[in-house]
């Protein structure tokens, strides 16, 4: 069976780190949802250069701008598929000095139209915040939902009645499933945020 790595991909900016998310294209699976970069690992690459190699591609940056790589555990999902997370530092919008701040500018990536909408940062400060809620969906109404979860789970057949969901929001951009099991697996870990439910 295929694995798939994922890179959780933290910036820095003036007022702290903050993880990069993307808005999936319309021209891909699952369009308009919030993920990491990822992708297949290809014959002979470590989940590592697997999720270098596709954040190159996504967000148009080079491979020299992604430091402090670190494999992590991987998560299996209901179907029996591995996804391999790697956690990294971007060093974008930093003119080319490695210690100077990213500032967030995230503007002058060159995004994949294929692949990616728009990216946006989150900040780690919001996350200690606010954190994550978590929704039984077998015993949950669509009404106790937040109001966009709905809406993508239209997509997942029968996913909707029998399992189970993180949740987040952030400036209007809904955080759900894989994206935000990884949030609370492995930011919680590094006691990035307090998690709710």
């Amino acid at each position: 069976m295929s694995k798939y790595a994922v890179l959780i991909p933290w910036v820095k900016t003036e007022s702290g780190d903050a993880l990069l998310l993307e808005v999936r294209s319309q021209k891909v699976r699952e369009p308009g949802e919030v993920c990491f970069p990822g992708g297949r690992v290809e014959p002979g690459e470590t989940t590592a250069e697997a999720a270098v190699r596709e954040t190159c591609e996504e967000l148009g940056i080079t491979a020299d701008s992604i430091v402090d790589v670190t494999e992590l555990e991987p998560l299996v999902m209901g179907d029996g598929r591995a996804v391999y997370p790697v956690k990294a530092m971007l060093q974008i919008g930093t003119n080319g000095d490695p210690k100077a701040p990213g500032l967030g500018d995230i503007a002058g990536l060159e995004l994949s139209e294929d692949e990616v909408a728009e990216v946006f940062l989150l900040p780690e400060a919001w996350l200690a915040e606010h954190g994550l809620e978590h929704f039984d969906l077998s015993s949950t109404s669509d009404e106790e939902l937040p109001e966009q979860l709905p809406a993508y789970l239209e997509h997942y057949g029968d996913y909707r009645h029998r399992g189970e969901t993180d949740w987040l929001e952030y400036e209007g951009h809904g955080v759900w499933g894989l994206t935000a099991r990884i949030m609370r697996k492995y930011c919680a870990e590094a006691d990035v945020y307090n998690t709710k439910g």
